[in-house]
């Protein structure tokens, strides 16, 4: 299903580029570099309505993102290695980019971990132990599994929606959504669609295929030195819902579950959902009070100068399926469109 805002925003990107303004403009609205943000990749980037496949991208995509970086002189880098400059101010000329990817799916290690290994890129796993275990769940991906499986859905108290055609499957999907994130605190959620689930004879679940990493799978991944693993929280919670204090414990635990598992506490640190709603200034005070070296958000934006002071809310550029072109990457990467998604700032900063 293609949005009208997304049909602008392709054209806008591909005017943005095929005219040179992109190029043009990269110097000042580029920065520094980017850190990039992935969820999922896999062949087929399919989903029970067609609503959640903008989480993936194909392997050959990303394949072609890496060539494309390598062959303008980008530099891959780790988030380490990515913090380091920052902090230094060294500056050579060339931009950098780290990659990052928010989960710990378990396609990461079947068809990222590859493409990582053939070019020699390092990567970022944010993982979160409690979708590893079990005390949370992917709830977006069992609620469109649960959408497209009723011909009626009951929010348990409360209203329904019929779903007898794709049309109705989708609209009930995105009232859904905004339910489960707006209406419901954090402690709620995982009830609620446990309830529904029950009500229509399903597990409160996916399929292996679409899980999340075990801790082995984690911990093989982990073993390569192009991988870093950072913490995601326990429960993948929205953190601004939360008390300050039950932040924290989300943050500590998080890093602390990581480290007795894998060997090695993480460093660095990504906000679940990590938009403005999600993730703000008392956020990214309590990240650094935990003691992690960097923590990113899913604000759209570039890396520049001035996010030296300002390492626990960094912007990401988000590569996903909604935009999975050449050309759309690279108008992104330019910071062109940084000033059009952020009310013409070309810094975003908590």
């Amino acid at each position: 299903m293609v949005h009208a805002a997304d049909l602008m925003r392709k054209a806008v990107m591909r005017l943005a580029w095929h005219s040179g303004f992109a190029s043009r403009t990269r110097d000042r609205f580029g920065g520094l570099g980017s850190i990039i943000m992935l969820h999922r990749v896999r062949p087929d980037c399919i989903s029970p309505l067609g609503v959640t496949r903008s989480l993936s991208i194909t392997p050959r995509f990303l394949d072609q993102i890496l060539v494309s970086l390598k062959s303008e002189g980008t530099e891959l880098v780790s988030m380490d290695e990515m913090i380091e400059r920052m902090k230094s101010g060294s500056q050579d000329g060339r931009r950098f980019a780290a990659v990052t990817l928010d989960d710990g799916y378990n396609d990461n290690l079947n068809h990222a971990y590859p493409v990582f290994q053939k070019h020699n890129v390092p990567f970022t796993v944010y993982g979160a132990p409690g979708l590893i275990e079990g005390a949370a769940v992917l709830w977006w991906e069992v609620v469109e599994k649960l959408v497209a499986k009723a011909s009626v859905i009951r929010i348990p108290g409360g209203p329904e929606w019929r779903c007898g055609t794709l049309f109705q499957k989708r609209s009930a999907f995105h009232t859904l959504m905004r339910y489960f994130s707006y209406t419901l605190t954090e402690l709620e959620q995982l009830p609620v669609l446990r309830e529904m689930c029950a009500a229509e004879g399903m597990i409160c679940g996916v399929s292996a295929d679409q899980d999340v990493m075990t801790w082995k799978e984690l911990r093989q991944i982990a073993s390569d030195p192009l991988c870093t693993i950072g913490a995601h929280t326990v429960h993948h919670y929205n953190l601004k819902k939360l008390t300050a204090e039950m932040v924290a414990q989300e943050m500590r635990l998080s890093a602390d579950m990581l480290e007795d598992n894998l060997g090695k506490r993480p460093a660095h640190f990504a906000y679940p959902y990590g938009s403005a709603k999600a993730a703000g200034r008392r956020e990214a005070e309590i990240a650094a009070e935990e003691g992690f070296l960097s923590a990113v958000t899913t604000r759209h934006g570039t890396i520049h100068p001035e996010h030296r002071a300002n390492l626990h809310a960094l912007p990401r550029i988000s590569i996903n399926g909604r935009f999975q072109k050449l050309v759309y990457a690279q108008t992104m990467m330019s910071g062109a469109t940084t000033p059009i998604a952020n009310a013409g700032r070309r810094v975003v900063q908590a």
